[in-house]
């Protein structure tokens, strides 16, 4: 009777134990899709949908069905290498979509994970996310600075310049961005804000990507002032230079003026001093 007791014993502590890796798993899975559905939403959404249709680029409806994970990851981890290596796919991709390379995410594996997770066949589908109503105004504003960005990045105008802001002006580390929506046009700016891929621009933002609401604001920004002509940086750099000087000229005789001025008092007074000691 002894023996039965402990056997019925260690039978429901094997049962117990044997239960919560599957409960774990299953936590660590709503985690993981969870954290794929972030990532998506802020990073892949402006070029991708899951079951909406074929935006700047493909549909990702049933994408872990048609290719391997292997094959997933890696495109997903460094599509440059993929196109570089020659991918028959990667290449297919490339001309199916008009030669808009997918750019570097700089998700790490989990992130990629949890993506495909994410995006897999066990995701139920996805509902239609709610209209975003882009505002250009906010857009320039978010530019300039007087309205932060959301998760901390710093000001487009730091490096950037726009035609048509108040003197000085935007930073010129970067390029003149007026015309840059009418150059490479709204599917390539969506995607660029989206990941931010330039080397300059990673380490500010990867830690403070912009929202999908600031993405279109900034991108509807861009669109507005590209019928403006482009600033004469050359110009306005001169102009600045000439100001300086002019003021700093007027600073000189103002201070030289004071100093004559104190020179004169204190020889006049002398002057008196010794007339009136003749007397």
């Amino acid at each position: 009777m002894k023996k039965l007791t402990i056997l019925v014993s260690l039978s429901l502590v094997l049962s117990i134990l044997l239960s919560l890796p599957v409960e774990s798993e299953l936590k660590v899975a709503q985690g993981s899709i969870d954290s794929g559905k972030t990532i998506f939403e802020t990073k892949c959404s402006p070029c991708h949908t899951i079951g909406g249709g074929t935006s700047v680029g493909p549909d990702l409806k049933g994408v872990t069905d048609l290719r391997s994970r292997d094959w997933l990851v890696n495109f997903i981890s460094n599509p440059e290498k993929m196109f570089q290596a020659g991918d028959s796919t990667a290449k297919s991709l490339l001309t199916k979509f008009g030669g808009i390379k997918m750019p570097d995410l700089g998700l790490s594996q989990q992130e990629v994970s949890d993506v495909l997770s994410y995006i897999g066949p066990r995701q139920p589908p996805a509902a239609a996310p709610s209209p975003i109503i882009s505002d250009p105004l906010r857009g320039e504003r978010l530019f300039m600075g007087s309205v932060p960005f959301q998760n901390g990045g710093p000001p487009c105008m730091s490096c950037h310049n726009v035609s048509g802001i108040p003197f000085p002006g935007g930073g010129i580390l970067g390029p003149d961005l007026t015309g840059v929506h009418s150059k490479f046009g709204s599917a390539t700016i969506d995607s660029v804000l989206a990941t931010l891929p330039f080397p300059t621009m990673a380490p500010l933002f990867d830690k403070h990507p912009l929202t999908l609401q600031e993405q279109r604001d900034l991108g509807d920004y861009f669109e507005k002032v590209s019928i403006r002509p482009l600033t004469n940086m050359t110009l306005k750099i001169i102009l600045s230079v000439i100001g300086g000087f002019i003021v700093l000229m007027i600073l000189i005789w103002r201070i030289w003026h004071i100093r004559l001025l104190t020179v004169r008092r204190s020889l006049v007074e002398q002057a008196v001093e010794r007339r009136g000691a003749r007397s």
